[in-house]
């Protein structure tokens, strides 16, 4: 799970990363609003910790703008802002939940683990396109036409995922690359092609009504195929 925190506290932004890989989540940190919205706007993120008073962008401002351009990536804000009020359009402009500091790492862990488990429940009932079905708890893709299914890879059940919740969008090889391996990784583009070729045959296997069309010098597609 990957998580991006929003905070110009460099000393709080570390200390919550810190607490956050001891758990195994990888973590990336924006010291600004306007970094932070450019970094949540690529779509690798699973979660974002949003502070509300930023430089450049303050944090309803990022969070209003992402649920503007269709961004619905789970969202904690967490602030110093205490009052009623504040919380209130915290939750309006699309929060998740909402933490004032100061506050116990602990808390924060849990409440994330909370929000996690609310977003997988939602994701598993969600992805699907065309006759083309994804359960993420069994790791198999289906044709829901003819019934027939069959088992994935962990990575391919990654790709296929990001794909189907990003359908008719175009996905970057990069942003592909970064969402399934990782920063740090040294995964090149070669290997967000060769899961493609995987999955199309897989795609092709079941005889499902959806295609993952390449964007010449772009990247890819998964889109349902014109009958």
């Amino acid at each position: 799970m990957r998580i991006l925190i929003i905070e110009d506290s460099v000393r709080l932004a570390d200390t919550i990363a810190d607490a956050l890989r001891d758990e195994n989540y990888i973590v990336d940190i924006a010291n600004d609003g306007l970094q932070g919205y450019e970094n949540a706007a690529s779509g690798i993120y699973d979660m974002l910790i949003l502070d509300l008073m930023l430089p450049k962008m303050n944090g309803y401002e990022v969070l209003s703008s992402l649920r503007k351009d269709g961004n619905d990536v789970p969202v904690l804000i967490l602030s110093a802002r205490t009052e009623l009020d504040d919380k209130i359009q915290g939750f309006t402009v699309g929060a998740d939940d909402y933490v004032t500091k100061p506050f116990e790492i602990q808390e924060l862990l849990m409440r994330i683990q909370a929000i996690s488990r609310r977003r997988i429940h939602h994701d598993i009932l969600r992805p699907h396109a065309g006759n083309l079905s994804f359960d993420s708890n069994t790791c198999e893709i289906s044709n829901t036409s003819t019934g027939k299914s069959m088992k994935i890879s962990g990575k391919e059940m990654q790709l296929c995922e990001f794909l189907l919740i990003n359908q008719n969008q175009v996905l970057e090889k990069e942003q592909i690359a970064t969402k399934i391996w990782g920063y740090d990784s040294n995964a090149e583009y070669n290997n967000v092609e060769v899961y493609i070729s995987f999955l199309r045959r897989k795609f092709h296997h079941l005889q499902v009504n959806v295609t993952i069309r390449a964007v010449r010098g772009v990247g890819y597609i998964l889109e349902v195929a014109n009958d």
